[in-house]
């Protein structure tokens, strides 16, 4: 061991020095409390010997300043005295002492002693680092070994205390994985598992030593920029960790494409103080992803109120179902040359009590976000068939009603069943039913969807892939899947007259479909212009405002009254 022994007396401190030296220690001699503590500091001893009685500062208060110095790293004290009263005892123990060895001393009890305070230093070492370790794991997260939620909580706390002080400019950024529920549920959570450890690792990439990262939620992430020059600075972090992050991901011999969704806070700053920092974070990132996703948004005054009204609407929503205030409405899809309907988009409406009709558009995204669709969806899926079912039995036969498959029931294995036990009970035959799916979600899920959209595909019911060309698009899994039907975006036919590479597109989309003998349905036809390019380039299908707008029940009734009368169905 390393010892520290002090005394002003040259003869006991010699004494003692020969003692330690032949018991096999290393010695550090100070000749008063005042060289000890000095000691103490640079040598860090493994063990303090000091006399009580010493000039201008007794051992005691040499112990307690010592203590004061390192009260977490607990070195043990013994002191040495000529007489050790009650008194003594009590000032020693007060003072941070843990023994006492007695003048003349035998060379016996002093290796005693030194090995007794030995099982104390060894129980103390390993108390500190079983602290320490356990200090690591309560503020780290297991899987991306960046820090968690409660050591976030601890430093958003120092983090506003130093800016306060000394008036520095930080950043907070909220960072979310877009689509991982969908990566999650269908690769299952190995994979998913892999995909948040390489995000964690690209994230801590982008940033610089001092700056903080925290994995908050399930695919969330927190990161503080300290010390930042403008809230500019910290949209240039946000692009480089977007760009980063949206590289691709070969992960367990998949191939992935992955986007974030990334919400910036400054503090200090007009809109954000200490109490709402996190809170307006989040609420940046939400907006990020309401955008479109894969972007970066800062927090304004203006979201905070949207922040209110989203909160309302998914309350609203959570009893729209029981409280009908969900309804069907039926877009045309006409044959284009001969102006006659042959297909129908079912469309999930929402009445808001005070906000009247909201889009799908918004809540039906909303309702994935809160675990809703599944019901929502079956709803949907049950509610056509019953409507198909009142038609067909009206004696209108020649029509298919086509239905929006959320992404989330396509990780259902039972939806063939639902599916056809819903036919059975409408008594309608399968082939009216045709369901959409978007192409990413189609691409996505194609390992796992495939055997369920086969099932679907052998009961009669058709399937369309919707908003072709804006994902990820791979004539390999269209091959597979078995697709009777492609819906060009309407992003590609509302400039098709106006942008040649947009009406390339759209023949090159038309000639393939086909070619493979697809059915091509035209989405978002609004002009004259637009309809007449499409029929002359041998689009067989469309749809859209310019043809028709979503009918009621009562409107789709007429028209396909009028249809089986002959009449023409162009509304213009």
């Amino acid at each position: 061991m390393k010892i520290l022994v002090a005394d002003d007396s040259k003869t006991t401190r010699a004494l003692i020095t020969e003692s330690l030296k032949r018991l096999g220690h290393e010695v550090i001699p100070a000749s008063s409390g005042h060289e000890a503590v000095e000691l103490f500091q640079s040598s860090r001893p493994d063990l303090i010997i000091l006399d009580v009685i010493m000039e201008e500062m007794d051992g005691f208060e040499c112990a307690r300043r010592i203590r004061a110095l390192d009260a977490n790293n607990w070195v043990p004290i013994i002191f040495l005295s000529g007489a050790v009263d009650d008194e003594n005892i009590a000032k020693g123990i007060n003072a941070g002492g843990d023994d006492y060895l007695t003048k003349p001393f035998s060379e016996i009890t002093l290796s005693a002693k030194i090995k007794a305070m030995q099982r104390i230093s060894d129980m103390q070492h390993q108390l500190f680092e079983a602290t320490q370790k356990l200090s690591a794991l309560s503020s780290t997260d297991a899987l991306t070994g960046v820090y968690n939620r409660l050591q976030f909580d601890r430093t958003i706390k120092e983090k506003i205390y130093y800016s306060n002080r000394y008036n520095k400019l930080l950043a907070l950024l909220f960072i979310d994985l877009d689509n991982f529920k969908m990566i999650n549920d269908s690769l299952g959570h190995y994979v998913g598992d892999l995909l948040l450890n390489e995000f964690a690792k690209r994230l801590k990439s982008c940033l610089r030593l001092d700056d903080f990262i925290a994995r908050i939620g399930g695919d969330e992430f927190a990161i503080i920029l300290s010390e930042i020059d403008s809230p500019e600075m910290a949209g240039e972090v946000a692009k480089k960790i977007i760009n980063v992050l949206s590289m691709s991901y070969h992960l367990a011999g998949h191939d992935l494409q992955m986007s974030s969704s990334i919400g910036i806070a400054c503090y200090p700053s007009p809109d954000t103080d200490q109490e709402n920092w996190v809170q307006n974070a989040d609420i940046a990132m939400y907006h990020a992803k309401e955008l479109g996703r894969n972007n970066f948004q800062y927090f304004t005054v203006d979201l905070n109120e949207q922040h209110k009204q989203q909160v309302n609407l998914e309350q609203s929503l959570k009893s729209a179902l029981d409280k009908q205030e969900l309804f069907l409405a039926y877009q045309p899809i006409l044959n284009l040359k001969a102006k006659k309907m042959v297909r129908m988009e079912v469309l999930c409406c929402w009445k808001h009590p005070e906000q009247g009709i909201i889009s799908p558009n918004i809540f039906i995204p909303l309702a994935e976000e809160l675990g809703l669709i599944d019901v929502i969806g079956r709803w949907v899926l049950q509610s056509a068939c019953n409507q198909a079912k009142e038609w067909f039995d009206a004696g209108y036969k020649n029509f298919k009603m086509s239905v929006n498959l959320s992404p989330r029931q396509l990780l259902q294995k039972d939806l063939p069943r639902l599916i056809d036990e819903m036919l059975g009970r409408a008594h309608i035959p399968a082939r009216l039913l045709e369901l959409e799916l978007t192409e990413t979600s189609a691409l996505i899920y194609s390992h796992f969807s495939e055997d369920v959209l086969n099932k679907i595909h052998d009961i009669g019911v058709g399937i369309a892939l919707d908003d072709f060309g804006t994902g990820y698009s791979s004539l390999t899994h269209l091959k597979r899947l078995p697709i009777s039907t492609i819906k060009i975006d309407k992003l590609f036919i509302q400039d098709i007259i106006v942008d040649s590479n947009s009406a390339m597109i759209v023949k090159s989309v038309i000639a393939l479909g086909n070619n493979l003998g697809f059915d091509v349905i035209a989405e978002g036809i609004e002009t004259a212009e637009q309809l007449q390019f499409l029929i002359d380039n041998n689009c067989a299908l469309g749809q859209g405002f310019y043809l028709y707008q979503p009918l009621s029940q009562i409107q789709m009734t007429d028209l396909l009254k009028e249809c089986k009368e002959g009449k023409s169905m162009l509304a213009k």
